[in-house]
């Protein structure tokens, strides 16, 4: 059978998008974790490019070979993990949907998968991730304090240290929902963002690739904190044992936001200065984990929120 140079060159698009991904995937396993986030934008340009039909397809080829190189289990995981959010987003930037919209449906589709997979996780070895985490941090603190002993430092030195380890993982199992969701909004972030550029790199202007610069969370918002800080109150006043957890995790959720949103204030002023962009990934980096002023950059976000010092209201 003979085939066109249209179907041969489609087929030869799938088998590398394929190939590419099922890559990403196995070094994130391996090597460079972090990378196993972009694993379905590679699906979502070929959704994109030639219909959803092709996504679906390609991303479950390329689940069963993970799963032959692995484990079954790993394969399934990762078809769970990765296939509504790669669906999801082929479909919203196809049909040309609002950034802001697209944000918010792959964020909770990214969720959603997620808390799917920590629960089959559960039900296969019988505890919660949060039970196997702090198991996991006893172990971590047990090897510190033993090399501390080994350090010859003081009872006193080694309980101080003890006493703040142990508070730490105590915090970060309390935050794990809002973990959760950030990871899911970075993930959806993300893969929205990559597949945009590559879109837009062969041709494809239907893609509006979502600048960070231009980022702003929606008017309501402050509303819509202030009632979430006065449900945890009311937990309080009704004196549920549980209201401080939620009380933390809303107060890490809106830090984020507003964090997100000062940071994306410097950006559209770094643009404004005619900044390169290699210099602003610098500079931004630099406000995230150098520069201990976080809090500066969540007030300047709060702020952004009720002045709106970009103007996009008005030039809305």
């Amino acid at each position: 059978m003979k085939i066109d140079g249209n179907t041969g060159r489609k087929i030869a698009e799938i088998i590398l998008t394929i190939g590419i991904s099922t890559i990403l995937m196995l070094l994130g396993m391996y090597y460079i974790p972090w990378i196993i986030l972009l694993y379905p934008a590679p699906f979502i340009v070929l959704g994109v490019k030639y219909g959803l039909n092709y996504n679906i397809i390609s991303i479950i080829v390329s689940a069963f070979f993970i799963g032959l190189v692995t484990d079954n289990t790993s394969g399934i995981f990762v078809l769970l993990a990765f296939s509504p959010l790669s669906v999801s987003l082929n479909y919203l930037i196809a049909n040309r949907k609002k950034p802001l919209e697209t944000m918010i449906i792959t964020t909770l589709v990214s969720l959603a998968s997620f808390l799917l997979i920590l629960g089959l996780i559960k039900d296969m070895v019988g505890v919660s991730i949060v039970h196997q985490l702090d198991e996991f941090f006893t172990q971590t603190i047990n090897t510190q304090i033993e090399g501390l002993k080994d350090m010859q430092m003081s009872h006193y030195e080694i309980l101080q240290v003890e006493d703040f380890l142990e508070s730490a993982f105590d915090y970060v199992l309390l935050i794990i929902p809002s973990i959760i969701m950030i990871f899911s909004l970075i993930t959806a972030y993300l893969n929205y963002f990559v597949s945009s550029v590559m879109l837009r790199k062969i041709g494809y202007g239907i893609a509006s690739i979502p600048r960070f610069s231009k980022f702003r969370l929606p008017s309501n918002i402050l509303l819509g904190t202030g009632i979430m800080f006065l449900g945890a109150f009311l937990l309080k006043w009704l004196k549920l044992s549980y209201y401080e957890t939620v009380l933390l995790n809303i107060t890490v959720l809106a830090t984020f936001m507003f964090f997100s949103q000062g940071l994306s204030v410097i950006d559209y002023r770094l643009i404004k200065r005619n900044i390169g962009r290699l210099f602003r990934i610098l500079i931004l980096l630099f406000f995230i984990f150098v520069l201990p002023i976080g809090g500066i950059i969540t007030f300047v976000g709060i702020l952004d929120a009720i002045i709106d010092f970009r103007k996009f209201e008005k030039n809305a």
